[in-house]
């Protein structure tokens, strides 16, 4: 592309104003080629095809020159329409909350072998998504009389009832009044919500992830007092 871009910049015209459009159109091209720039969006890709094409719309633009630049952009606006979903996964969202250190690394402690399947928070799913309602590191702290004298087979299963596996949508999901956890215990959705003295309630915004959704709650939740749910 840097051979192309001398060897053809030769065969611009004179003018001041067409060889800034042509340089611009092929410092584009060359951009794309090299993947330097990202298709992260329809609306750039479609500024950039608007901006390739001032240089093959000029009288005197080299319909021939211009014509790879615009070629170039295509392909970065076909890009921007097929770029596949580039959300983290549960897991990597984990990794990064500052808030959420003590669940993640207690999580990640869990194998593979118990009386719980431990989900995948790297996997994506088909037809359904997972849903972490993960307890901030206060939380824990607070939870910790509670929870100091807990076994390990107890502790597994408190932390696997923090998740759910479910087909509903988010707007679904945050209608409802509670959700059935990866232990089959009922979990309550109050928690993602906030009551104010008015008495509205919002709900809590969610981390979005390619294969589901963390609400970070202040509570850990207590096997023991949750229902089972009913098949």
């Amino acid at each position: 592309p840097g051979f192309l871009m001398v060897r053809w910049s030769t065969m611009i015209p004179s003018r001041m104003d067409l060889k800034e459009q042509a340089s611009r159109a092929f410092d584009l091209a060359q951009a794309v080629a090299f993947q330097v720039l990202p298709a992260d969006s329809e609306a750039s890709a479609r500024q950039i095809m608007d901006q390739v094409g001032e240089a093959a719309r000029d009288p005197r633009g080299q319909a021939a020159v211009a014509s790879v630049a615009v070629l170039a952009a295509s392909f970065l606006y076909w890009r921007a329409k097929n770029k596949p979903n580039q959300l983290p996964t549960i897991q990597q969202l984990l990794d990064e909350e500052p808030e959420l250190t003590y669940f993640r690394g207690e999580w990640q402690k869990l194998t593979d072998e118990g009386q719980w399947d431990k989900p995948n928070l790297d996997r994506k799913l088909e037809q359904s998504m997972l849903v972490v309602l993960a307890p901030t590191n206060r939380s824990f702290q607070l939870a910790s009389p509670k929870t100091q004298k807990m076994d390990h087979g107890a502790w597994r299963k408190l932390l696997i009832t923090h998740v759910a596996q479910t087909k509903l949508s988010q707007e679904e999901l945050e209608a409802r009044a509670s959700v059935v956890s990866c232990t089959n215990l009922i979990v309550p959705l109050s928690l993602i919500k906030d009551t104010y003295t008015d008495e509205t309630v919002q709900v809590r915004r969610p981390l979005q992830a390619n294969n589901g959704l963390i609400y970070v709650v202040d509570e850990v939740l207590l096997p023991e007092r949750l229902s089972i749910a009913v098949a």
